[in-house]
C-alpha cells in the first residue's frame, strides 16, 4: 500500500501527467462544446496533424533539458521540405532528395552547437541567427517560388494509415522512443539533465559538454526536417514559411508538458502531451470561429502564464 501511495503522489508531482490530465479534460469540453470532436475522422485528423508538431518539439525538448533552445527550428523545416522538392523535381530523385535534406538538416545542428559550445554564443542569439540565415539562403535559392513534389514514400507517411491509425503518428511515436532512450536511459540524457540543472558544477563533474550539445542540436534539426519532410508530403508543396508555426508552437509543447524553459527538469512524454494539447486547443478556438489574430493571442496567453509560474518555481 505505501509503494501505491508513493506511486500516486509521484504521479500527483509529475508535470507530464498534468499535462495529459490537462489534454483530457480539454478533449472532454470539445467533445460537450464544439461540433464533431466526438468522431474517430476527426479524432485521427487531429492526431495525424498534431504528429507535425509533435516531431520537432520531442527535438526541441532534447535542447531545451540542457538549459538550450533553438530558433532555428523554422527555417530548418522550410530548409527539408524545400531542397527535397527541388531535388527530386529534378535528376535527383527522391531518395537523394531526402538524403541530400537531412544531411543538411545536421549540417544546421552541427553548426549551432558549434556556435554555442565553441563560439559561446548564447543559444537563443545562435539559432535565431542560423534561422535567419537559413531564411534568406532559401530565399535566394528558390526566387520566393514554392516547389511541389510527389514522394510515395512520403506522401504514404503523412497520410496513409496502418489498422487505422495515421503513419504519421506512428512515426511521431517511434521517433520518441528513441528520443527518451537518448534523454531518460543513456548516459548522454544524464549529461543533458546536469547540464541544464547547472552547467558549471556540471563541467566540473566532468560532463562533456562540447559531445552532449553536438548531439542535442545535431538530434532537433534532424527531428525538424523530418517534420519538414512529412509536410511536404501531405501537402504536396513546400513553401519558405510553411515551418513558422513550429517555432514558436514546439518551444509551447515543451513548456506545456512540464519541461523547465530553464533546463534540467521535465519529461518527454509531457512534450507529447503538450504537443497534442495545442493541436486540440487550435482546433477547438477555430471550431468557435475565432479569427487567427484572437487564437494566437489566447495560446500566448496560456504559454505565458505557465511559463510564470514553471519560473517561479524554480525560483522556490
Amino acid at each position: 500500500m505505501s509503494s501505491l501511495a508513493v506511486s500516486v503522489a509521484a504521479l500527483r508531482g509529475s508535470r507530464a501527467a498534468w499535462a495529459f490530465g490537462v489534454l483530457g479534460v480539454t478533449w472532454l469540453a470539445a467533445v460537450l462544446f464544439a461540433d464533431g470532436f466526438d468522431s474517430l475522422a476527426n479524432f485521427r485528423y487531429l492526431v495525424q496533424t498534431a504528429s507535425f508538431l509533435g516531431i520537432v518539439a520531442v527535438g526541441q525538448t532534447l535542447v531545451v533539458m540542457m538549459s538550450g533552445i533553438d530558433l532555428s527550428v523554422s527555417g530548418v523545416v522550410a530548409l527539408s521540405a524545400v531542397v527535397c522538392a527541388k531535388v527530386a523535381s529534378g535528376t535527383g530523385g527522391g531518395a537523394t532528395g531526402i538524403a541530400v535534406a537531412l544531411l543538411l538538416c545536421a549540417l544546421v545542428g552541427a553548426v549551432n552547437a558549434a556556435g554555442v559550445v565553441w563560439l559561446r554564443v548564447p543559444p537563443m542569439v545562435m539559432t535565431l541567427a542560423s534561422g535567419t540565415i537559413l531564411a534568406g539562403a532559401l530565399l535566394v535559392y528558390t526566387d520566393g517560388s514554392p516547389s511541389s513534389a510527389q514522394l510515395p514514400l512520403l506522401d504514404a507517411l503523412a497520410n496513409d494509415r496502418v489498422l487505422g491509425v495515421p503513419w504519421a503518428f506512428v512515426l511521431w511515436l517511434a521517433l520518441t522512443a528513441a528520443a527518451f532512450w537518448l534523454l531518460h536511459i543513456s548516459r548522454t540524457g544524464r549529461y543533458a539533465f546536469a547540464l541544464g540543472a547547472g552547467e558549471d558544477a556540471a563541467r566540473a563533474s566532468g560532463v562533456p559538454l562540447v559531445t552532449t550539445a553536438f548531439i542535442a542540436y545535431t538530434a532537433c534539426a534532424l527531428l525538424a526536417g523530418v517534420a519538414g519532410l512529412v509536410l511536404l508530403g501531405f501537402t504536396g508543396t513546400s513553401s519558405l514559411t510553411m515551418g513558422n508555426p513550429y517555432q514558436l508552437l514546439s518551444i509551447a509543447s515543451v513548456v506545456l508538458g512540464g519541461t523547465s524553459i530553464l533546463g534540467g527538469r521535465g519529461h518527454l512524454l509531457g512534450t507529447v502531451g503538450g504537443a497534442l494539447l495545442l493541436t486540440l486547443l487550435t482546433a477547438l478556438l477555430t471550431s468557435w470561429n475565432l479569427s487567427e489574430g484572437v487564437r494566437q493571442v489566447v495560446l500566448g496567453l496560456l504559454i505565458m502564464g505557465l511559463l510564470l509560474v514553471y519560473a517561479r518555481e524554480r525560483r522556490t
